[in-house]
């Protein structure tokens, strides 16, 4: 599910983003799993990807109830 999320991020999908990053959380992926994914989106994608990897570790963040 990771990997959907890191997808979601290289389209720059916001509405994707958050969907991806909810089932991630509801699967098992942690946040510490998800720095690693999003590296894979930031190199496949550079600088549109590093800005849009913080909107899905806000997700996460958010869906995990650390706010």
């Amino acid at each position: 599910m990771a990997l959907a999320l890191t997808l979601a991020v290289t389209t720059r999908c916001d509405s994707c983003i958050a969907s991806r990053a909810k089932k991630a959380m509801d699967v098992g992926v942690t946040e510490a799993e998800l720095p690693e994914a999003l590296g894979v989106a930031a190199a496949m994608n550079a600088g549109a990807a590093r800005a849009y990897s913080g909107h899905a570790m806000d997700a996460s963040h958010s869906l995990s109830g650390n706010d």
